[in-house]
């Protein structure tokens, strides 16, 4: 008898006989796409430095405008962790964390560096670049708290549900780590940047629109995921794992 597409899909999930259970103590070089996720998760780590600053109106409500791309941070993390394992994602969060320090170095460099006679703008980008500190500053705290919940979570989740309900974990993962990470920048790093009185609002709607951004994409992320576990001939589970967040 044939399968039905719903059949197919859980024996894709489930039949995992020729799969590499390899994890942790798998070197990262070994994977075909794993330095491609990596390049675009700290792609967006950085360009959420500059930019998260800047604060736009939903419904009169002041929000961050990484509210529409940091989303996929997390969408990286969820793809890490669900293929490669929490310690491959772990790593890799700290690879994100360390690129925005160096962007930082930089930026202090670009504003204390006297500028040229003839350039008449120079604060414009003083103005921009100096509070980029504060942002990485909670940012990255915001991102460590929020990215480690969520890997912590979805990791959890699939070994207690031997690997199963991949689009619940996906959603509930994200749901615990976009609220962490949401509480955290907007009440630090956005402070006096938001009024306090809609401090509360901003947070929340802040968090559902990027939930909401990463279940739009949560068809895609499934079918990377399994495509993924396919080529790299790997499905990693969380079995014995040392969830250390300081780990690297």
């Amino acid at each position: 008898m044939p399968r039905t597409r719903r059949q197919s899909r859980e024996l894709d999930f489930h039949n995992r006989d020729n799969l590499d259970y390899r994890g942790e103590g798998q070197r990262m070089q070994n994977y075909k796409f794993l330095n491609h996720i990596v390049l675009w998760n700290v792609f967006f780590a950085i360009i959420c430095i500059p930019t998260a600053g800047k604060l736009i109106d939903i419904m009169g409500i002041p929000l961050s405008i990484s509210i529409y791309y940091f989303p996929f941070v997390y969408i990286f993390a969820d793809i890490l962790t669900e293929v490669y394992g929490y310690a491959v994602a772990r790593r890799v969060l700290w690879y994100c964390i360390f690129a925005q320090l160096l962007v930082i170095a930089i930026f202090e460099f670009v504003i204390f560096y006297p500028p040229s006679a003839v350039m008449t703008n120079n604060q414009s980008y003083v103005d921009v670049l100096s509070a980029a500190p504060r942002l990485v500053l909670f940012g990255t705290l915001a991102m460590f708290a929020g990215d480690i919940a969520n890997n912590y979570v979805l990791a959890k989740m699939k070994v207690w549900t031997n690997g199963r309900h991949i689009s619940a974990r996906f959603a509930t993962s994200t749901v615990c780590g976009q609220m962490l990470n949401t509480a955290v920048f907007y009440i630090f790093g956005l402070w006096r940047m938001i009024p306090t009185h809609v401090l509360t609002k901003s947070i929340v709607v802040a968090s559902l629109t990027k939930v909401t951004v990463e279940l739009l994409l949560l068809p895609v992320t499934l079918k990377v995921s399994l495509w993924l576990k396919k080529v790299e001939n790997i499905d990693y589970f969380d079995k014995g794992t040392n969830f250390n967040p300081l780990k690297f």
